[in-house]
């Protein structure tokens, strides 16, 4: 049993530098006094550029703690075993970006993970790493099968000699996920990718929780209930009871990254192994293989866009391929 941690410093965090400002006719941005969707160009800190114009910084932290623990039974009796847990969380506001933007990720290639709504405030962005998972066990074993005892035939021999099975079975909690909303943020041009949604009135995180096995909740995952679209503000509202709006828009939402997790994965492998000794030096060797052999389902995270109520909470994917069975036949020499 050991702890291990470890404490990422300077890491790659994309950040817009030129996000709109909020006007005002006490403090006017720009000879601009209203804030509409239309003239959010016009407020940005550099004029004639977008709003969505990222710089790479090395402003990101990360933080790992972990507690691990290992069983092993080393090969004996023709029988070996090794069983791994750990318990851990990852927290960051940055995190492997390139990595994760070829994953499927929050990151963009060199421009590094992508900040969250508001790109004056990094620090919301702060949660748990987009790959942790507070719980993860693989047990693994290999088991040589004896040999027909006794037989006198030279090809039952052959047979039945030189089997062994081997096995692994991962079972894991799943990946997080926020709420986003691709709506929010009209006001602002938007001056970021990823924007989220809100906690309806009177909910909390609590509420966002269903009872029931993943499969009777692929329709709804979560209490899609428990959330709404940012705020929109009206025409002729007021933005923190002070910027004036015109024609209307969205802010950004109040929710932070990461907020959820997504279905736990649990999968067995398997392999049948059969080596045959042809000569001295040459052998032949079977494997046949099955992946997932419970062909159980391991679904992927739900969609998570509020602001497509039709998909929103559901799952359309699935995380790990249903069974899959392959035969290998090699010569080794």
């Amino acid at each position: 049993m050991a702890y291990a941690g470890a404490k990422g410093t300077h890491l790659a965090v994309g950040q817009s530098n030129n996000q709109p400002a909020f006007a005002s006719p006490s403090s006017p941005v720009n000879g601009l006094t209203t804030n509409s969707v239309a003239n959010a160009a016009e407020r940005v800190p550099f004029v004639g550029l977008s709003p969505l114009l990222f710089r790479l910084e090395s402003s990101g932290n990360s933080i790992y703690n972990s507690l691990q623990a290992t069983l092993k039974k080393d090969m004996s009796h023709g029988f070996q075993f090794l069983a791994a847990y750990t318990f851990s969380k990852s927290i960051d506001d940055a995190e492997d970006s390139l990595g994760a933007a070829i994953g499927g990720g929050f990151g963009i290639p060199i421009l590094g993970q992508t900040v969250y709504n508001d790109q004056n405030n990094v620090a919301a962005q702060r949660g748990v790493s987009d790959f942790d998972r507070t719980h993860r066990l693989v047990i693994s074993g290999t088991w040589l099968v004896p040999g027909p005892k006794g037989a006198t035939s030279a090809t039952l021999r052959k047979l039945g000699d030189g089997w062994s099975i081997s096995g692994v079975v991962t079972l894991q909690s799943g990946l997080p996920f926020s709420i986003l909303d691709s709506a929010a943020g009209t006001l602002f041009g938007p001056a970021t990718l990823y924007t989220t949604g809100s906690l309806a009135p009177g909910a909390t995180l609590g509420d966002a929780g269903r009872s029931g096995s993943v499969s009777s909740r692929v329709n709804e995952f979560f209490n899609t209930n428990a959330f709404v679209p940012a705020p929109f503000v009206p025409d002729g509202g007021l933005i923190d009871g002070k910027y004036p709006v015109s024609g209307g828009g969205t802010i950004f939402g109040s929710l932070g990254r990461n907020i959820l997790r997504g279905p736990d994965q649990r999968v067995g492998d398997i392999a049948f192994i059969k080596s045959t000794p042809l000569t001295e030096r040459v052998k032949l060797i079977f494997r046949w293989e099955i992946f997932n052999a419970l062909n159980r389902p391991n679904f992927a995270n739900p969609s998570n866009d509020v602001s497509t109520p039709s998909t929103f909470g559901v799952i359309s994917a699935l995380a790990v391929n249903p069974r899959i069975m392959q035969y290998a036949l090699k010569l080794e020499f």
